[in-house]
């Protein structure tokens, strides 16, 4: 069997968000409906920011940038 390798991207959600950046959910979904955050909203309602997106907004407002959050996902899948 072979074994291959795919990203997995990730994504985080508006409440770690928050919490990260110690505001309220409230301020972070308006940064998302300002377009200063991008986000994808899921069919229940709920926003979903990508990792790299939310590593972009840090790095434009001059926020501090923990690694830890930001290390990729890997998940190995098995290829018949």
């Amino acid at each position: 069997m072979k074994q291959e390798t795919q990203y997995k991207e990730k994504h985080i959600t508006v409440k770690d968000i928050a919490d990260y950046c110690m505001v309220s959910r409230i301020t972070v979904r308006r940064w998302v409906r300002d377009g200063k955050l991008s986000a994808m909203k899921l069919p229940s309602g709920h926003y979903r920011i990508a990792a790299d997106g939310f590593r972009d907004f840090l790095e434009r407002y001059n926020m501090p940038i923990k690694e830890e959050l930001f290390e990729s996902e890997y998940r190995r899948k098995e290829v018949t």
